[in-house]
């Protein structure tokens, strides 16, 4: 009797499955969800190759249908250039959508008694040093991400890093406190905290409205070049 054939996915080799990061992606999130540590869990089990074959490759195609199709825009170009991270993009929706509300109450809480208005004084003078400001992480892959965004459009910007990570034991007094006052301000409390002309815009994928969400618009660039950054 003639047996079945295994499925294809069976017989196909480890390199052509699903992507580590993806799966560690996910089983991350699954975690995530039961403490604090979600947002961070989610992004920091994410391998950097995986991700970037995906951009590269989602590059090579837009430049292919660019060349195709005539000289590259200025849009087209940036978009060839570089790609967000859907991963990301994903994770970003556990965060906004489970942790904003404990954020909220755990940022003042880790920051404690600080002098807000010297705090406050602080923010204010860094947002119109520059015409773009990054609050970042230097461990976070959503603060790395928004920072080559703005490196692949050629953007100035001055880039604030308040310790690796939010962690408690990571994340310095000073920085516990610029973080809960930039809450108190606007709301947000997670990295990238992205400043254009003075003006807070949220973060990589959400906010007011996010750095993605601008650039997917086409909103991005005018933005930075009336804010001195192009």
């Amino acid at each position: 009797r003639c047996r079945r054939p295994p499925p294809c996915s069976a017989m196909a080799p480890r390199s052509m499955r699903r992507p580590r990061g993806a799966t560690a992606a996910v089983a991350a999130a699954a975690v995530a969800v039961l403490g604090l540590a979600v947002a961070r869990g989610v992004a920091w089990v994410l391998p950097g190759p995986a991700p970037a074959v995906g951009r590269r490759s989602a590059a090579a195609l837009l430049t292919a249908a660019a060349a195709a199709a005539g000289p590259l825009t200025a849009e087209a170009s940036e978009a060839a250039a570089w790609q967000p991270d859907e991963v990301l993009r994903a994770a970003s929706v556990v965060v906004n959508g489970l942790l904003r509300p404990i954020y909220a109450v755990e940022a003042p809480a880790q920051a404690g008694d600080y002098d807000r208005a010297a705090v406050r004084a602080r923010i204010e003078r860094d947002v119109k040093a520059s015409p773009v400001v990054v609050y970042s992480y230097s461990l976070s892959p959503f603060c790395t991400q928004a920072k080559e965004l703005l490196d692949s459009l050629g953007a100035k910007y001055t880039a604030v890093e308040l310790s690796p990570e939010w962690l408690p034991g990571l994340l310095s007094s000073e920085g516990a406190a610029v973080r809960s006052e930039l809450g108190a301000m606007t709301g947000q409390t997670s990295m990238p905290h992205v400043f254009i002309g003075g003006k807070s815009i949220g973060g990589l994928f959400t906010g007011t409205p996010g750095l993605v969400p601008l650039r997917e618009s086409g909103e991005l660039s005018r933005l930075l070049k009336a804010a001195g950054a192009l």
